[in-house]
Parts: C-alpha cells; sequence; structure tokens
C-alpha cells in the first residue's frame, strides 16, 4: 500500500507522463514490487518495467482489475508475473500474487507482493480436488477433454493425468508426453521422479523434483501432490524457486561452448550413471536444455538417443541424408575422440522444417556423443515481414481458397515461419504449424500467461501490420518459447507469422532471433 501510494504521491507532483516513465524503468522496482499502471478507458498498459514491447496495448486483465477497483482501494488474489533477480540479470516468473489497486483521474494503480508459498500446497490440493470431483460426475473422457486443454490452467497449476497402466492421458503444457509411461520420466539429475510418482496412493503423496516451468522455461524445483484413485493418477504442483533461482546454463550462452559442454555432460553422465540410464535420460524431455538436446549412435552408428525425432531410434546415422544431399550421417560417423563439427540442414524443433544447424559429435567409448545448435537468423523480424508479405502476394494472384489450402500445407513452411491466417469472420483458416488451430474462433485463441489475448491482436491487425509477443510451450522440447508475431491485415483477411525465441531476459522485449 505504501508502494502504491508514494507512485500516486509521485503522479500528484509531476504529473502522468513522469510518473509512466519512472515506473516503466527498471529503477522503479523496489524488492518485489513493481507498478503497473492501467487506463481507465480502454484498458491500455501506460506503464510496467519489463515487457515494456507490451506497453500501448490492452491489458490482459483489464477488464477484471477495473471491474473491481474502486477509489478507496482494495486487495485482490491473483496470479500475475514478477521480477526475479539473479547473477544473469532481471528475469521473469508467475507467481500468486496478492495486489492493491486503486483508481485515480480514470488510472489504474496497481501493485503486488507474492503469496506465501505455505498458501500454494492448499491451492494445489484444492486444485486436485476439484479435478477429481469433475471426474466423479462428468466422467474419464470429460476430465482428460477439459485438463488437456490449457483452459484448466489456474496460474502455474495445471493437471497431468495418468490412467491405472501407469501411462499419460492428459497433459496440458507438454501433450507430446500422452500416450508414454510416467515411470520414463527422469529428471535432469537423475532422480526417477516418474517412478516415485507412480507410487501415488488413495491417500496422496508429495513428490519434489526438478521440472521445466512452463512460464519461464527454466527448471525448478517443484512440488507436486499426486493422489491415486479410482485406479487413475490425478498430479498437480507449484514451483518453489525464490529470488536465489539461477538462470539456466544456456541462458545467454555461446552456442559453440554450450554444445561442447552440453556433450561433455552427456559423457560424464555415462560414465557416472552407465548406458541405459544414459539413454533413459537423454531420450526424456527433462535433458532439453533450450534448443541443446542429444542424439546418440551405438559402436555400430545405430541411433540409441533421438527425443527430437524417436523414429529414428534404431536406424543407422550412416543413412541420414540432408534434404540438400549432403551425407550428413556418414561425416558425423566420422566422428573422433578429438571431436569434429558439422554444418548441414536439420528439422526446427517447432516447424519441423529444415533449417541450418551446426552440429557437435565426439566418439567416446565407440559410442558417438552429438549436440548442436540452430545459428541466428540476420533480421529475423524483416524476414517474418518479408514472409507475411508474400503470402499475401500469394493470395492476390492465387485466390483466398487457394492461399487457404497452400498455408495449411507443410510446402509452406520455410524453416522456422509458418502462416496463420484468420477470414473476415474471425475464425482461424490456415495454420501448417498448428493444424488443430483450424476452425477455431480467434477470440479462443490465447497464450499460456494470464491468457495473453493472442486472437484479440490477431482482430485487431491493420494494414499497417504490428508486433505482438507472446509465451508459448514448445511440445517437442518441455520448454517456453518467446513468440515474436508480425499481424497485419489485407482484403479483409488477417495475415500473421511468427519467429520463436527461447524464453530469456524480457526487460527490453529482447527480440533476439534464436531461429
Amino acid at each position: 500500500m505504501a508502494y502504491v501510494q508514494r507512485a500516486l504521491e509521485r503522479y500528484e507532483r509531476y504529473g502522468l507522463d513522469a510518473t509512466v516513465a519512472y515506473y516503466s524503468s527498471e529503477a522503479s522496482i523496489e524488492g518485489e514490487r513493481y507498478l503497473l499502471i492501467i487506463d481507465g478507458d480502454d484498458g491500455v498498459l501506460r506503464a510496467m518495467p519489463f515487457y515494456r514491447q507490451l506497453l500501448g496495448g490492452r491489458h490482459v486483465d483489464a477488464d477484471e482489475l477495473l471491474a473491481l477497483a474502486t477509489q478507496e482501494g482494495r486487495w485482490l488474489d491473483r496470479m500475475g508475473l514478477h521480477p526475479v533477480f539473479t547473477d544473469g540479470g532481471l528475469m521473469v516468473r508467475q507467481r500468486p500474487l496478492r495486489s492493491y489497486l486503486i483508481l485515480r483521474d480514470g488510472l489504474l494503480f496497481v501493485s503486488s507482493h507474492s503469496v506465501l508459498l505455505e498458501n500454494l500446497a492448499d491451492a494445489t490440493v484444492d486444485y486436485l480436488n476439484r479435478a477429481i470431483a469433475l471426474y466423479e460426475s462428468e466422467g474419464l473422457d470429460a476430465t482428460v477433454a477439459h485438463y488437456g486443454s490449457r483452459d484448466s490452467l489456474e496460474g502455474q497449476l495445471y493437471l497431468f493425468l495418468v490412467g491405472a497402466d501407469d501411462i499419460y492421458l492428459a497433459h496440458p503444457i507438454f501433450p507430446h508426453l500422452v500416450g508414454t509411461d510416467i515411470k520414463d520420466v527422469v529428471a535432469s539429475v537423475g532422480h526417477q521422479l516418474g517412478r516415485e510418482i507412480a507410487q501415488a496412493t488413495e491417500e496422496g503423496i508429495w513428490v519434489e523434483y526438478l521440472w521445466p516451468n512452463p512460464v519461464t522455461g527454466i527448471e525448478e524445483p517443484k512440488s507436486t501432490w499426486a493422489v491415486r484413485h479410482d485406479g487413475l493418477i490425478f498430479a498437480s504442483g507449484y514451483y518453489l524457486s525464490g529470488e536465489t533461482a539461477d538462470a539456466p546454463s544456456w541462458y545467454d550462452a555461446d552456442p559453440r561452448e554450450h554444445t561442447v559442454g552440453y556433450v561433455e555432460r552427456a559423457i560424464a553422465r555415462y560414465e557416472r550413471d552407465g548406458l541405459d540410464s544414459m539413454v533413459a535420460y537423454y531420450n526424456s524431455v527433462a535433458s532439453f536444455e533450450g534448443e541443446w538436446y542429444l542424439f546418440a549412435m551405438d559402436e555400430d552408428d545405430i541411433y540409441i538417443v533421438h527425443p527430437l525425432l524417436p523414429r529414428l531410434v534404431g536406424t543407422d546415422v550412416k543413412d541420414v541424408v540432408a534434404s540438400d544431399g549432403h551425407d550428413l550421417g556418414r561425416e558425423i560417423a566420422g566422428a573422433t575422440e578429438d571431436g569434429l563439427w558439422v554444418e548441414y540442414l536439420w528439422p526446427h524443433p517447432v516447424t519441423l522444417a529444415d533449417v541450418p544447424k551446426v552440429g557437435y559429435a565426439v566418439r567416446h567409448d565407440g559410442i558417438i556423443f552429438a549436440s548442436g545448435y540452430y545459428p541466428v537468423v540476420a533480421d529475423p523480424g524483416d524476414r517474418t515481414k518479408d514472409y507475411v508479405r508474400r503470402a499475401m502476394d500469394h493470395y492476390d494472384r492465387e485466390g483466398a481458397e487457394a492461399a487457404v489450402a497452400y498455408y495449411n500445407s507443410r510446402r509452406s513452411v520455410e524453416g522456422s515461419h509458418s502462416l496463420l491466417m484468420v477470414d473476415p469472420e474471425g475464425v482461424i483458416v490456415a495454420a501448417a504449424a498448428a493444424p488443430e488451430l483450424v476452425g477455431l474462433e480467434a477470440t479462443e485463441f490465447t497464450g499460456i500467461v494470464a491468457g495473453e489475448p493472442i486472437g484479440e491482436e490477431l482482430l485487431g491487425a491493420t494494414e499497417d501490420g504490428h508486433w505482438f509477443t507472446y509465451l508459448w510451450p514448445n511440445q517437442r522440447t518441455a520448454g517456453v518459447l518467446t513468440i515474436h508475431l508480425w499481424i497485419a491485415r489485407h482484403e479483409g483477411y488477417v495475415f500473421a507469422s511468427a519467429y520463436y525465441a527461447h524464453f530469456r531476459d524480457p526487460v527490453d522485449g529482447n527480440r533476439d532471433g534464436q531461429d
């Protein structure tokens, strides 16, 4: 309350422009507190000290906050973004917050503090009990449908549902886990967390482990409550990280150095834990570090590890040929104890379309250990705009029906770029990289942080175009991507495409072009 009061005094003394400038700067952050200023007329965000690319756009919670705010001030419990300082700089976490709201001269002033972690345990148990109640009243199919959707998220809380045979039935953040055995899930420190969760009883158990936070993409300590009910496992959890949470090793790392280090750590794990443990870990989602993952071949050059393209396991790397004809598999098979670097085309982790990649491979104890990175593309924003412009040209040349057909096909995907197309009625009609979106009303399209209004941004497109930034789960790597979406309207249709960045320091709206 005192923090908000000082903001009001600054506003009275220096006026709106100076107050907005100050509370949009990092200097305004006091410990865990920062200020939001929201225009009461149109819900536009006027001040925020990080994610500044969102300034000037409508705040995602504007309607809720403005409906509850008063001239006298009031408290509200909610989920929201919160700053965390690390050695790597300012980062952001999604946390339960207690927010203080007050209206002054048509402006909404908001600040918050974190809710105590012990309250989160009760909230997690309550969330799980409500999931079990839904199952009892509506049945399994309805429960899977609801909790397999991101609509079921409540801040950082989400449910993962496991069948009586320990096979995932629902996971709204990493749906690629559905159909796999939870007992095969291993944490980055070798903790057999899946087997521990599978021991859940009707009385319930708590399990603590490391897992990627769906908001930050960074591995953090997590505490999960798991209950075996009617043979099924209902589980949910919360993240325990405080202000001392370390940035991940790949955060702003030199890509070549991190690639070598990643491979060396895989070799060290093999030496320490043996082949079976190494293979199990690096074939699991826990092994991803941003865009880095391991692929490994045995003494006969047969894949034993490939978490991105598991269909390769059991095949010969020497048979792999890049789309440009490069005999890259045979080149990788030539790796020695000294290591070698290979440049080639390989599927992008998001779109699975071919893009340039740099790989590093070492043969150790007869086994090839390898990883790689996707080089930064120059001017990713300009390239994204150009892709959208060419899509509009295709529409002008071939017509709407042909454009929709083409941009729903894999042929339209260029590296990390694909098109999202919305018709004049507000329905998504093309999305080659995410076909599940086709037919969805654009207004139903939201992100994972406080339900970012992606659909509203799409429908608000103009012929001049604008950028919109949001977070999205990378379903193949158990991480979270920052999506920089370019949106423009043409002939009544909305055309949009994006470039992707692994979640990094958002203070300056960093568009690092990590392709």
